[in-house]
């Protein structure tokens, strides 16, 4: 029998309206050898806002690999040694999966690779530079607010928790408000 839970939230599209920003960042792009790493990264990072939100699996977030392979390109480590410090991805105009080790949290990593982002997605193109963030994630907001992002939508998106015969769950967005959100 299928089990399906409706979740709402709240979430702000941003648009960068800040200058010019150059980043001399030492990121390299996404490699498979990096994958359980970035797996770990992305799932701890965002475990404590999708329990916090409902949104089930808590700790699976991460896309597989071969969805990642695909986007490589687009997706940037900043490491110490072996070990991802921070993460971030940019395509077209968007910033999106912003991730910071949480041992390397508070500490101006999460700043630094998303100036990285924007002077990254400045030299691509003129396009505004937009990102959605919950609500929930106050600190992710005064960051982006700090490095010249304003709130250009607000809105309540929807989604639908759904739980298999095997008692796996997703999760998938049933309403955005026409957000760009995954």
């Amino acid at each position: 029998m299928t089990e399906i839970q409706i979740v709402r939230f709240d979430m702000y599209e941003m648009e960068y309206r800040g200058g010019l920003l150059t980043s001399e960042l030492p990121v390299l792009t996404f490699e498979p050898k990096y994958y359980g790493k970035y797996k770990f990264l992305i799932n701890s990072c965002y475990y404590e806002m999708r329990r916090d939100l409902k949104i089930k699996p808590y700790g699976e977030y991460c896309a597989g690999l071969e969805e990642l392979q695909e986007q490589k390109e687009n997706i940037f480590l900043l490491l110490d040694s072996d070990e991802i410090i921070c993460a971030v991805s940019c395509a077209k105009n968007e910033i999106s999966s912003v991730a910071v080790n949480l041992k390397y949290q508070h500490q101006g990593f999460g700043r630094k690779i998303v100036k990285f982002a924007i002077s990254f997605l400045q030299q691509q193109s003129n396009a505004p530079i937009r990102l959605t963030v919950t609500k929930w994630n106050e600190n992710a907001m005064a960051l982006y607010k700090s490095l010249g992002f304003e709130t250009t939508k607000e809105t309540t998106v929807e989604g639908a928790n759904t739980k298999d015969s095997n008692g796996n769950w997703t999760y998938a967005f049933t309403y955005t408000g026409g957000l760009s959100v995954s």
